[in-house]
């Protein structure tokens, strides 16, 4: 199935940069304006002036950022900024975070060069759709640099954890760098060259499948560049335009952490809620828990509750609605009920059985009935990591109500995948992600 090998990565040169920290930033959809000004003021070498073309919230016109990126590039490699590997060399990647339900996590997986598949073929998988306009804007950027500078973070099942050991058996002492990111998550790499090793890997990843967890966009991108180069050059079929690199992390592993993303609906019909209360009768049991005023007490409130909505884990649908006045719900429903068994026929079992497919498709649209441009996203349902912040939200009388919402399992992701569905508009948050900028790949012939 899928082909995994080694590359000649560029790196920051660390004779030249001597604080990494001040480079490496995360990758380009994770960078507002504000998190833009803060990373090109920390270094005139820093990674977003590649990732997203040095000025990208100004005015310029839009195709100019490439040819920008492009200058930027080709000059650091001329002063020596960056360096490329002497040798092919796989990359070991690690990260420790903070989980917030299981506590302090190290989780490592390796950077490869993987060989591009199309989705049908079924050795690459995706789990979300793609919007057409991000994919021609990150194909933009590799046709004017001739590169990829950040990782793609994929998925791979190897129970046996045969990949992890024949890493960690050949990983040098030291790391290239240690770098602790603005969340407070401290990234650790190191460079493995053994042949053997490299060999050893190779084969046992032949007969994996990928999911895509992070990177639909750049992977697409990644497949029209191919295919473009294909026309122009021919098939050759060891061309660095036939791979692309990834970050891949083992699920085995269990180091894997998917984040909720909490939906806030900013205007609200007078008769959603009421409509809720009454259908939602036989569907959903609704109970009700008053939030401290204080501060401190109320964010401990806040956290019992979300824990206890995380125990119910995959046997019971679970929603925290919050409209205000200290007042938080919890909406509960068994999964197999039979109102929601009919939910959207045509996607897979696994699929049905999603907590954000039940809050948008049964509650938001069904039960409340929400249509037109009360349910649209970006629009009049926006999203956040924080469950702090979203009921922040609905008290300052930013947003009508906020769903608080669990996040689905990583087998849930796979599951998904694995049956060509895709999962739900913002289904899914892996965290945390790999920076950009650590081992980028040369697409040039």
């Amino acid at each position: 199935m899928a082909t995994v090998k080694a590359f000649r990565g560029w790196r920051y040169n660390p004779q030249k940069i001597k604080n990494m920290s001040s480079v490496l930033a995360p990758p380009y959809d994770l960078i507002s304006e504000a998190h833009h000004a803060d990373y090109s003021a920390r270094s005139p070498y820093n990674i977003v002036h590649l990732t997203l073309g040095g000025a990208p919230f100004s005015p310029d016109p839009y195709l100019s950022r490439y040819p920008r990126a492009a200058d930027y590039w080709h000059h650091w490699r001329d002063q020596g900024i960056f360096t490329q590997e002497q040798t092919p060399a796989l990359y070991v990647y690690e990260q420790d975070y903070l989980d917030p339900l299981r506590g302090p996590i190290s989780r490592r997986g390796h950077i490869a060069a993987v060989k591009l598949h199309d989705y049908e073929e079924q050795v690459i998988l995706p789990h979300e759709q793609i919007r057409p306009a991000v994919k021609t804007d990150r194909l933009g950027m590799m046709r004017a640099c001739q590169c990829a500078f950040s990782q793609i973070f994929a998925l791979f099942s190897d129970p046996s954890l045969a990949v992890d050991e024949l890493l960690y058996s050949a990983l040098p002492s030291e790391p290239l760098f240690v770098v602790a990111d603005d969340e407070g998550v401290v990234h650790r790499m190191w460079c493995v060259v053994d042949p053997e090793v490299i060999h050893g890997i190779s084969t046992v990843m032949a007969d994996k499948q990928i999911v895509i967890a992070d990177g639909h966009h750049r992977y697409s991108a990644a497949l029209a560049y191919r295919d473009q180069m294909r026309a122009e050059h021919g098939a050759e079929a060891c061309a660095p335009w036939q791979y692309t690199t990834m970050f891949l992390c083992n699920v085995d592993a269990e180091t894997l952490t998917i984040l909720p993303l909490h939906r806030l609906i900013r205007e609200l019909p007078p008769s959603a809620y009421e409509y809720l209360r009454d259908p939602a009768a036989g569907v959903f049991a609704i109970s009700r828990c008053e939030l401290p005023t204080a501060p401190a007490e109320r964010n401990t409130a806040l956290r019992a509750f979300l824990a206890k909505m995380h125990e119910a884990g995959a046997n019971q649908h679970q929603f925290g609605l919050y409209t205000g006045d200290n007042d938080l719900c919890l909406l509960k429903a068994p999964h197999g009920t039979a109102a929601l068994r009919d939910l959207a026929p045509e996607s897979c079992p696994a699929w049905r059985n999603l907590d954000v497919a039940v809050l948008h498709y049964a509650i938001i649209q069904g039960l409340m009935r929400l249509s037109g441009q009360y349910a649209e996203s970006q629009k009049n349902i926006f999203f956040t990591r924080s469950a702090e912040a979203a009921i922040a939200s609905v008290d300052t009388g930013e947003s009508a109500a906020a769903f608080l919402i669990n996040p689905p399992s990583i087998q849930d992701v796979m599951e998904v995948a694995a049956a060509g569905d895709y999962m739900p508009q913002k289904g899914t948050h892996f965290y945390p992600k790999p920076l950009a900028g650590v081992a980028i790949y040369d697409l040039r012939p």
